[in-house]
């Protein structure tokens, strides 16, 4: 199934940043399946894999004069993975891309403030650099989605404009980007990319997933992430390799989910303090639902059935057998009590060993969860399970990620003034391991980093705030790269993680389009939805109400939603 790398547009949450600082692995709030219309009439088309949209994404053209990575796959679903950072880092530009003119750019605070440019030489070093004045609105993201219609509405726009929360972030983005926004199809669709090598570089499925094409027309430039499956759609399943090897021997796998019950109650000791299994049960991560509905082979997200007619995950039987699973755990008592009343992430109980196995992403989870378990006396480690099937002698099935975090689109400008903006932007994404991401991600040497013996770089006090907290990463970033210095061991597990997932990708036919209602009344009904399955899943509903809620939501949005998607890749197809 990997030779339809067009993904569901849109994450639950994503990878957010690529360097090894540990307060820079953060989680970015982009959004659910690709949604999005200022029409009522219907899906409609934004470009897929299919007909003549294809051509509009840029040539793929992978970087081959950058610093050769410790693990490298040719196949541009996975990702590249560093050891240590390059040494002797080569310039990856022969000239500054600005013309000495301001660029004024509307993103998102992904981390906390940086140094203002007034007091950072680094930022300064960066201007210099592109001979360019960035002027950056960095805006909270509980206010993004909130200044952006208004931003939207009006005609003085920034240059550049993060989309923060995906198609969900304002109800007529189509329109807006037709109506306001730069067309940059003459400038980057094809081999009009090689123009701008470093964005070419960007893997084709990034450019399909992010619908950076609406109606005929490229407009947005994504930010690269991973092909990896994302908590709460999908993750695989992390143990504490103390716990898990220790008692069930070393990298030991289920044969089945009966086995996997069966080793979840070995573990499980609660005159010890420890239980099998731990997760939180708020939103729709549902005690890590996602990797459950992978285990019995449900649908991800959407599948085509044998009559060519859409199905949602939640009306088939294997994600009903994946809710009633999970029910059975939890009268069992391998989840960890506290499971119940957890509402964000439980990363600090995993380290301590009060549960074996936690179902999360093989992004900043499992970098968070690392990190905090070396902190522990004596240090934690973890792992991650290979992928097992529900049933003994199946194939295991793993939902792949849609290989995007966010993105930015152009206002209308003059053909110079554009071109100049791409420029920089391409500048910005130069390869990881070059002198240009070197000042970018970790600033000017002796001020804001000094180097180890390994030549990997370490922030000082005052670096973070000067280099690493400025979101130059988020108007364009190279193709992301695994490299965790702190972490010895991490670019070959994460490269490992990666072989041992995507081959058995499961794919979404929606990716690519989009449904009006999915951000409207779908919300709504996804959230009754997941309320009234948290109920089952904790027997406080009997199972025989999953029928009547999938009943209600199909009521209630589910069949629009279908209708629509439907209409759109009919169009699609012609």
């Amino acid at each position: 199934m990997l030779s339809n790398v067009n993904r569901r547009a849109f994450l639950a949450g994503a990878m957010a940043t690529g360097i090894a600082l540990p307060l820079l692995n953060a989680c970015a709030p982009a959004s659910a399946p690709a949604t999005s219309s200022s029409s009522s009439s219907g899906g409609a088309q934004l470009a897929g894999a299919q007909g003549t949209a294809k051509s509009l994404f840029p040539t793929y053209i992978p970087v081959t004069n950058g610093p050769k990575p410790d693990y490298h796959d040719d196949n541009p679903l996975f990702s590249d993975a560093f050891n240590n950072y390059p040494k002797n880092p080569q310039k990856a530009n022969d000239a500054a891309p600005g013309a000495g003119s301001t660029i004024n750019v509307l993103t998102a605070a992904y981390f906390p403030p940086p140094t203002p440019r007034e007091q950072n030489p680094t930022w300064q070093a960066v201007e210099k650099q592109l001979n360019a004045t960035m002027n950056m609105n960095i805006i909270t993201g509980s206010d993004y989605r909130l200044k952006f219609p208004t931003i939207m509405a009006g005609d003085d726009l920034p240059d550049i404009m993060h989309i923060f929360f995906g198609y969900s972030l304002a109800p007529n983005l189509p329109d807006f980007f037709k109506a306001k926004c730069a067309d940059l199809t003459q400038y980057l669709s094809g081999d009009a990319a090689k123009d701008y090598p470093y964005l070419a570089a960007i893997p084709t499925a990034a450019w399909k997933n992010s619908i950076a094409a609406v109606n005929g027309a490229l407009y947005l430039i994504p930010i690269h992430r991973p092909m990896f499956s994302i908590a709460p759609i999908g993750g695989n399943f992390f143990k504490n390799v103390d716990m898990w090897d220790g008692e069930l021997g070393q990298n030991y796998t289920p044969t089945s989910a009966d086995d996997f019950k069966r080793a979840l109650q070995q573990l499980t000791k609660p005159q010890q303090n420890q239980w099998g299994i731990g997760s939180w049960g708020s939103g729709s991560q549902l005690f890590g639902l996602g990797c459950f509905a992978e285990l019995f082979n449900a649908p991800n997200n959407w599948k085509l059935d044998a009559a060519g007619k859409l199905v949602k995950d939640r009306e088939t039987d294997e994600y009903k057998a994946a809710v009633g699973y999970m029910r059975d755990l939890f009268t069992a008592g391998v989840f960890w009590p506290d499971s119940i009343q957890a509402s964000g992430n439980v990363r600090d109980d995993f380290a301590g060993k009060k549960f074996a196995i936690s179902p999360e992403g093989q992004g900043n989870s499992y970098v968070d969860f690392w990190q905090r378990g070396n902190k522990v006396n004596p240090p934690t480690r973890f792992g991650m399970l290979n992928l097992f099937p529900a049933q003994a002698g199946q194939k295991p099935g793993y939902f792949l990620g849609t290989g995007f975090v966010s993105m930015n689109v152009l206002k209308k400008n003059s053909p110079d003034k554009i071109k100049e903006i791409l420029r920089i932007m391409n500048w910005l994404a130069s390869p990881f391991g070059s002198q240009e991401d070197l000042l970018l991600s970790y600033g000017l040497e002796g001020q804001d980093y000094t180097l180890d013996d390994q030549g990997n770089p370490k922030p000082t006090p005052d670096g973070t705030g000067r280099a690493g907290y400025v979101p130059w990463r988020y108007i364009a970033q190279h193709p992301w790269a695994y490299y965790q210095a702190d972490l010895p061991g991490f670019a070959k597990a994460s490269y490992d993680a990666e072989h041992a997932s995507i081959p058995y990708g499961i794919d979404d036919p929606t990716n690519g389009y989009y449904s009006p209602l999915a951000y409207g009344k779908g919300v709504q009904a996804d959230n009754t939805f997941w309320d009234g399955v948290r109920d089952i899943i904790l027997s406080r509903r009997p199972m025989s109400d999953y029928d009547q809620l999938v009943t209600d939501w199909k009521t209630t949005a589910g069949d629009q939603i279908r209708k629509e998607y439907t209409d759109a890749m009919s169009a699609a197809n012609g």
